[in-house]
């Protein structure tokens, strides 16, 4: 048979059912799915040949430079974005290679756009305090959304991973939770004193009843129902909201329990293993985040400050005045 024209729209056909019988999650399944789709439209929007014999590196990387200059809604598309998508079509073009569809992987030398290194600006602990003080503990709904942000801020948990969370697998007294991660890996994280008190609160005094035999999960909505990924969205919303940090979502949780739990001199290969990473390239980025963290707290350490020199304090209270009398002790000092 020859390969060369074959129909991608079958490849992906096959791919998709290759990586469904390979156990990759949902979420995994789509992201492929929506990439390739895009390639495909593109190259029929184009009126370019959809067979596997035109597919080579130059027509892929015209199709990366394609999204580069795509504007969703105004806005140039995401770094990231490309990224992910240039990281699926690598995936699916090795798996073309190894199936023996193509000779040679053609895009071997197409390497993902590089990603900025964005300082995330992790939850200061004042907000943690309002999001948590805006919660009334005396009501069903108040004790289980304290016991939910308790896990994402002292446990790192995925979305997915905390609305999956099966009672079974929550051990309250022992302090730690059993979890189905990514590429269905179980893995058991700890959690501390505070985040114990939450869930106990929760589960002696508030959790329901299920609906029916077949609910085991331990978060539950009023009516006995698990929480679907959507339901802990929207709650995060609205408490963030009301509590004056719109910001509030459960990956800024996960960067928030990472970064301060390495400032607080957790072990970086036990990080890795709380949030379920395989490798450590994943962890590096909660490095830079604590490292640059406690630079902006090394202010409490200035050898200056501390010298305590008279007449270089009087700038601080912001009137003009000051300011000039300011200016004026450092020019005598530099001279």
């Amino acid at each position: 048979m020859d390969k060369s024209n074959m129909q991608l729209h079958d490849l992906i056909q096959f791919f998709d059912t290759y990586n469904r019988s390979d156990g990759k999650s949902p979420c995994t399944l789509r992201w492929y799915r929506q990439s390739l789709g895009m390639l495909l439209g593109w190259l029929t929007e184009t009126g370019r040949p959809t067979t596997l014999g035109y597919l080579d590196e130059n027509s892929v990387r015209e199709f990366i430079l394609w999204m580069q200059g795509r504007r969703i809604r105004g806005q140039p598309i995401r770094v990231p974005t490309v990224n992910n998508r240039v990281r699926a079509l690598r995936s699916f073009f090795n798996w073309l290679f190894r199936k023996g569809y193509t000779e040679s992987h053609l895009l071997q030398d197409v390497k993902p756009p590089r990603l900025p290194r964005v300082m995330v600006d992790i939850l200061s602990d004042d907000e943690i305090s309002r999001i948590m003080s805006s919660l009334e503990q005396s009501t069903m709904t108040g004790s289980r959304n304290v016991a939910i942000l308790a896990m994402f801020l002292d446990s790192g948990l995925r979305l997915s991973e905390l609305a999956g969370l099966k009672a079974m697998d929550v051990h309250i007294e022992d302090q730690y939770v059993k979890v189905l991660g990514k590429g269905s890996k179980e893995r058991m994280v700890a959690f501390g004193n505070t985040a114990r008190n939450a869930l106990l609160h929760y589960s002696v005094h508030f959790r329901g009843e299920p609906a029916h035999s077949g609910v085991e999960e331990f978060f539950l909505t009023i009516d006995g129902y698990p929480m679907s990924n959507q339901a802990v969205k929207s709650m995060l919303r609205r408490v963030g909201a009301a509590a004056g940090v719109p910001r509030l979502h459960a990956h800024l949780c996960r960067h928030t329990y990472a970064t301060n739990f390495l400032i607080n001199g957790g072990n970086v290969l036990l990080l890795k293993q709380n949030l379920g990473h395989t490798t450590l390239a994943m962890v590096d980025h909660y490095v830079h985040l604590a490292t640059s963290k406690v630079a902006v707290l090394s202010r409490d350490f200035s050898p200056l400050d501390r010298l305590n020199i008279r007449g270089l304090h009087r700038g601080g209270n912001g009137d003009r005045g000051n300011r000039r009398n300011g200016v004026k002790v450092f020019q005598r000092c530099s001279g």
